[in-house]
């Protein structure tokens, strides 16, 4: 008689988007991470979007329609019982966690590095940083209960090639490391974790700062392969895929999605290349 096929290997459980599943998502009323909920909900996905923003979490709710498979909750990532009370609502409500997306983050003015003052840097560490390591502990521990699940992190280009902003760009390379270091832990708990380095993205505050000048779109454009900003559709596609079983052997990884920003920036070194 024919044997039994073999048993899957260690971390294939899959990412279940049945009843009783959801997504995590932080920093989820606007920009990258509403966008991201917007994409999870199309795929299937029941999404537990959170903010600090209470009244702009109601607004997002409307605006989506109320769809079933949303559920908001008010968060300060910065805050550890906060984080914990969402994570006892969830239970609560006979929720598993199947996934989690840190995008909460706090960007920075442009000033010289001996104007930096320890209350903003330290401030930008909390949310940036700090946050995203609460959220994954206390989340990562109700995925393990679920069996499995998947972390997303979004960093940053500067995660992979700093910009001078000295207090913004190394929490995103701390970010990155610590995707590296979890996806190591989580990985025998059939965890994946995963960042995505999204470059230079149409957020309503980067429509702001080109509207007021602060930012120089035809110089970005020039500077990357592809002539362009991004969408934050197309950043929410990636997290869409590290989050699905079509990406059940990718952990560890950091995607750039940039528009090929990070391949050719350095090409005005070289003017008979350069845009």
């Amino acid at each position: 008689m024919p044997s039994d096929p073999p048993p899957a290997p260690d971390g294939r459980t899959s990412h279940r988007r049945d009843a009783g599943h959801a997504v995590v998502v932080t920093g989820a009323a606007g920009g990258i991470g509403l966008a991201i909920v917007r994409r999870l909900l199309a795929d299937g996905w029941a999404v537990v979007a959170t903010d600090l923003d209470a009244a702009a979490l109601t607004g997002v709710a409307h605006d989506l329609g109320r769809p079933p498979a949303l559920a908001s909750h008010p968060m300060d990532v910065t805050n550890r019982a906060s984080v914990n009370a969402v994570a006892a609502a969830l239970r609560a409500a006979g929720t598993m966690v199947a996934g989690l997306v840190n995008v909460a983050g706090l960007l920075q003015d442009v000033f010289a590095f001996l104007e930096m003052d320890d209350a903003r840097q330290r401030r930008i560490w909390d949310v940036n940083y700090f946050g995203a390591v609460t959220c994954t502990q206390v989340f990562a521990a109700m995925m393990i209960e679920a069996g499995g699940g998947a972390i997303v992190n979004i960093t940053s280009i500067n995660e992979h090639r700093p910009l001078p902003l000295f207090a913004y760009a190394p929490t995103k390379v701390a970010l990155g490391t610590l995707t590296a270091l979890t996806a190591g832990e989580f990985g025998r708990h059939g965890i994946r974790v995963n960042a995505i380095a999204p470059g230079f993205t149409l957020t309503p505050i980067m429509q702001e700062k080109i509207r007021s000048g602060a930012r120089d779109i035809s110089v970005i454009a020039a500077h990357t392969a592809m002539g362009r900003l991004l969408e934050t559709s197309e950043i929410a596609s990636v997290a869409s895929f590290l989050l699905s079983d079509d990406a059940s052997a990718v952990s560890g990884a950091s995607i750039a999605v940039d528009a090929g920003w990070e391949a050719t920036s350095h090409w005005m070194n070289f003017r008979a290349l350069a845009r």
